[in-house]
């Protein structure tokens, strides 16, 4: 991809991190757009039966690979700067790494970090890894359950990190998070399955 015109870019933005926060941008993007669609498609129990109805088993596995995947999105943007002091990773800590003395910013990525530890524990134990205990004795050490308010949190503090760093080369603009990304969303996808069950 090519930064230039892409979203999240200025050309007042620093070169030592306009391609760093580029594809943070991205990603943020992405992680909300698919946030919004898995909300959409199982927002209540009408539309999870309505799903269920239509085709059950193909439904599940969009539902468990969305939660896959917003799962490990987060993680990612939460990772450290670095991993073993070599190889640098793409995330919110790394590119706040280039403002040590901005304490506002501090702050906001200390919120972040304290807001992902729940879904980066699910991660480890669940996700990224098969935690041998967790999956053969979940009576016996269970997992934090994740609600919809923590991971609207976790998004919104990501975005307004991008947000902050953006108005300080940006002063009079601001990033449209939550725009759709794609034509077709959840809204679409429904509306049509319910024409074709009422057909039938």
């Amino acid at each position: 991809m090519k930064i230039q015109d892409a979203f999240g870019d200025s050309e007042n933005l620093p070169e030592n991190i306009r391609e760093i926060f580029v594809w943070l941008c991205q990603d943020v993007a992405s992680l909300r757009d698919k946030w919004d669609f898995y909300l959409g498609l199982y927002k209540d129990d009408e539309t999870t039966a309505l799903l269920s109805d239509c085709a059950r088993s193909s439904f599940q596995i969009i539902e468990e690979s969305l939660r896959a995947d917003i799962t490990m999105t987060i993680c990612r943007l939460s990772d450290l700067p670095s991993t073993f002091k070599k190889k640098d990773n793409l995330s919110i800590p790394k590119l706040c790494s280039y403002f040590p003395q901005d304490e506002s910013l501090k702050k906001n990525e200390t919120a972040f970090l304290d807001a992902c530890m729940p879904i980066r524990l699910l991660r480890n134990k669940q996700v990224g890894h098969n935690d041998l205990n967790t999956r053969i004795a979940p009576d016996k050490f269970p997992l934090l359950g994740i609600s919809k308010t923590q991971i609207d949190e976790m998004i919104g503090l990501a975005e307004s990190i991008l947000n902050k760093i953006y108005h300080i080369y940006n002063p009079n603009s601001e990033l449209g998070f939550g725009i759709p990304l794609h034509i077709g969303g959840a809204e679409d996808l429904i509306n049509w399955l319910k024409k074709s069950t009422s057909m039938l």
